[in-house]
């Protein structure tokens, strides 16, 4: 079903957008420049995808384990990969996904946010955040804060309105909802836990790398974490 999706929002960008050109240079933002931590490869999946799928629920309480780096490249690796697959033209004509990590409790990853970079699998170090209580005024709901990381993913809507006219934000908001629900995916058989949602408050993104909300707009994220172990029913 969601291939089917997929492809009925492709066919409608064909019919909707202007005849294809790059996205003006001026258009575009910098990368972010600052100090880089590897990842790992991603880890391989421990659960069947038809195993884990009928039991996906939306999880905003999480246990204090860190998720390992390997497991954050792999939901990385899965956003990344869904949209590559999925709209190659948009990304070769410079219309890119941008995807970030809000870092509180990831093995070898100090806490901060970061740019995922695809092609090196490594994280570029954005801004630094705060931890504990005063993570919490970096969210619309606290509990995401006590995350272990967020995938948060923002897209250039001033390229995407160029290409594509009032369409290019509905395209825009497709593609991240496809790369999010797919580090949610890639979760779920690594036996993490986690929900979709709609990310950092724009004023931290804003403030902390440079998301005016037109050039760079935030457009999506997930949270992931551990579950916490179920205890069962009291004795």
């Amino acid at each position: 079903m969601l291939n089917q999706l997929l492809a009925d929002t492709r066919l409608d960008a064909e019919a909707a957008r202007r005849p294809p050109a790059p996205v003006a240079a001026e258009l575009r933002r910098p990368p972010h420049r600052g100090p880089l931590t590897a990842l790992p490869a991603p880890s391989s999946p421990r659960s069947g995808l038809h195993d884990v799928l009928p039991e996906r629920t939306a999880v905003r309480d999480y246990a204090a384990t860190p998720l390992s780096g390997a497991d954050l490249s792999a939901l990385f690796a899965a956003a990344d990969r869904m949209d590559a697959r999925g709209w190659p033209a948009e990304r070769a004509a410079g219309v890119d996904l941008e995807l970030y990590c809000a870092a509180w409790r990831v093995t070898g990853v100090d806490t901060g946010l970061y740019r995922y970079r695809p092609e090196q699998s490594e994280l570029c170090r954005v801004a630094n955040l705060p931890d504990g209580p005063e993570a919490e005024e970096l969210v619309m709901q606290e509990e995401f804060a006590k995350a272990a990381a967020l995938v948060v993913i923002t897209g250039n809507l001033a390229a995407a309105l160029a290409r594509h006219g009032s369409h290019g934000h509905r395209l825009l908001l497709a593609r991240a909802g496809a790369a999010g629900h797919a580090a949610w995916l890639a979760a779920l058989r690594l036996d993490l836990a986690g929900t979709v949602f709609a990310g950092l408050l724009p004023s931290v993104l804003r403030a902390r790398a440079g998301a005016d909300g037109y050039h760079r707009a935030a457009l999506f994220a997930f949270a992931a974490g551990h579950p916490i172990p179920n205890l069962g029913p009291p004795s």
